[in-house]
Order: C-alpha cells, then structure tokens, then sequence
C-alpha cells in the first residue's frame, strides 16, 4: 500500500485530539525540594536507647592460635609443627632437592639423547621438600611430589 499523497493527508482527521496536547508543565524544581524542619534522630534515639542509658562496651577481638601441622602433612611449604626431638613448637625450614623422579628422568634422558640430562635437575616439581626443625637441625620429614605438578 503507498502512503497517501499530500492533498489526501491534508484532507484526513487530526490522529490526536488537541485536549491529549495540553500537558501541564512539571513542578518547579524548588516546589519538589524540601527541607527537614527538624535533624534525623541519633543513633541511639533510632535504636530506642536513651542517650542517658548509652553504655560502652569493649568489644576484645582475638586472632585464633596457629594449629600445628603433623608431620605426615607437610607440603612442600615451610609450616608449623612441633619437634618430636626438642619438643618446641617452630616452623619448619624446608630446602629442596633433587628427587627420585629426577634422577629416574635424568637417566632416561642420557640414554635417549645423550645430552641435556641435568634438566630434570632444574624442574621445580621433580623436587622434594625436606623439612627440618631450625632449633635443633634436626630432619623431620620428607615431602614427595607424587606425580602431581605444582
């Protein structure tokens, strides 16, 4: 269907009444803004405490105590535990070094290539993690990777 020409649109009704275009113009801004003859109430007076009866109370928040590790759970992370031999509680030193995953891969490795053996030696996760008690020197447990890398 085309549109109707000019004279056909002119001769056609108004689609609006004109009373739907006498919209009032809105509210003046300061109409719409009033002030608080009064201050919002306290805290005290919201809650339904009478500021007569505000009591203070020392609120004394504690952090937790660490919980030592055993030693069948230590990672590769240095952590708290007690020594069975000074029986002190510390954190453990851990140093790492080479393990049987890398000796296994570095024999692999010679036997195939004939070169760039050591590079199982460079592999962090191919290291274990050795635990000892900075108080007395003592080693105290051993951490394998088992397959997993980290």
């Amino acid at each position: 269907m085309d549109p109707p020409s000019y004279e056909e649109a002119n001769v056609l009704p108004a689609a609006v009444h004109p009373e739907a275009l006498n919209i009032p113009p809105p509210p003046s801004y300061e109409n719409s803004i009033h002030s608080p003859t009064t201050p919002p109430p306290t805290y005290g007076e919201a809650v339904g405490v009478a500021p007569t009866q505000t009591q203070t109370q020392q609120v004394i928040v504690t952090q937790p105590q660490p919980v030592p590790v055993a030693l069948p759970y230590l990672t590769d992370f240095p952590a708290l535990t007690c020594c069975p031999h000074c029986n002190q509680t510390v954190t453990t030193k851990v140093t790492f070094k080479p393990g049987a995953a890398a000796w296994g891969l570095c024999l692999i490795v010679m036997l195939l290539c004939c070169g760039c053996c050591l590079i199982p030696f460079m592999m962090p996760s191919l290291r274990e993690a050795h635990h000892s008690c900075p108080q007395c020197k003592t080693h105290l447990h051993i951490y394998k990777r088992q397959g997993n890398v980290n």
